[in-house]
């Protein structure tokens, strides 16, 4: 339990802070939870109700991410000129009841529909993750344009 504590402290650190934005890099978390997903989706025979779960949670999982995407603060930082990004409080608050309902829907056991469920809530944090990357590439481009408009 003090490990869990310990990750979501480390969490909520690092997305309230403000960060450089790097749009080559943005690729890389979305890349890694569908690694994740994928090697969680071996443990179980694919049915047409856990792919049509996993399709269900992906929408919601798009849906939160364009929702903590606008409430990221996108910015240029007058002391460097860097385009950077800032979370809210209400998408980590948004994050970590996914990753809970997760956990708890883990811990319930190993009954097939269980682990199929704990499998599918994995999609929501991949589908927050790829839509919020993307909301803050649509920012940042749009800071780059009128930044580009300005020295112009």
């Amino acid at each position: 339990m003090t490990s869990y504590l310990i990750i979501v402290a480390i969490v909520i650190l690092l997305s309230l802070r403000e960060k450089e934005i790097r749009p080559s890099r943005l690729w890389i978390t979305p890349a890694l939870f569908v690694y994740l997903a994928i090697s969680s989706m071996k443990q179980i025979d694919l049915t047409l109700g856990s792919l049509l779960l996993y399709l269900i949670c992906v929408v919601v999982g798009l849906a939160i991410g364009v929702w903590r995407g606008k409430l990221e603060k996108v910015r240029i930082n007058p002391a460097t000129g860097k385009a950077t990004s800032q979370g809210s409080v209400a998408g980590v608050v948004i994050f970590l009841v996914v990753m809970l309902l997760r956990l708890l829907v883990g811990s319930w056991g190993a009954h097939h529909t269980l682990l199929s469920l704990s499998t599918a809530l994995l999609f929501i944090p991949l589908g927050s993750v790829i839509a919020r990357r993307y909301i803050i590439y649509l920012k940042y481009k749009q800071l780059a344009i009128g930044k580009a408009r300005n020295i112009s």
